[in-house]
């Protein structure tokens, strides 16, 4: 009986730095039920990227964003010529091979992407890309936000997602 439990605390005292230590997370996530959709471990200065087809244009567009003191920050939007609804400026732009790259500092709390029929949206992460529709059905929202968690509701939230 003893033995039992100094072998409890014991594993107790050793989960407690699991349990108090955190880490950052990027968290996509459903806005409307506030369900996990899925999340990735990022560290400052992480970049992630969200590429799609425009609507309209039919061309590609690319966000790229940054993880910056506990947020988001997108720092530039990657395009072939201008469309409808991309962002307009003459300062901060510069030709990069077929692209014209629009350098900002917009940063975010959360934001939120509407997955769409017709864009191909995919979500680039540590160089790997990955569908959008793939985490909610067409028409669905995403909301993306970064977090800080304990490494313990990291894992019960990588768990939870990826089943």
């Amino acid at each position: 009986m003893r033995r039992r439990r100094l072998l409890s605390a014991m594993l107790g005292l050793a989960a407690t730095p699991l349990a108090v230590a955190d880490l950052t997370v990027l968290q996509l996530g459903d806005p409307r039920s506030d369900e996990s959709l899925v999340v990735f471990r990022v560290e400052e200065g992480d970049r992630f990227a969200i590429h799609y087809v425009h609507s309209f244009d039919e061309t590609p567009i690319r966000e790229v964003y940054e993880i910056r003191d506990g947020g988001i920050v997108q720092i530039r939007e990657e395009f072939e010529y201008h469309a409808i609804g991309l962002e307009y400026t003459e300062a901060n732009q510069t030709r990069e091979g077929e692209f014209t790259v629009l350098h900002m500092e917009r940063r975010f709390d959360s934001f939120t992407v509407r997955v769409a029929k017709s864009t191909d949206q995919s979500l680039v992460v540590d160089g790997e890309s990955r569908p959008l529709s793939s985490y909610t059905e067409r028409w669905g929202s995403i909301r993306f936000s970064v977090e800080r968690v304990s490494y313990l509701r990291y894992l019960r939230l990588m768990l939870e997602t990826r089943l």
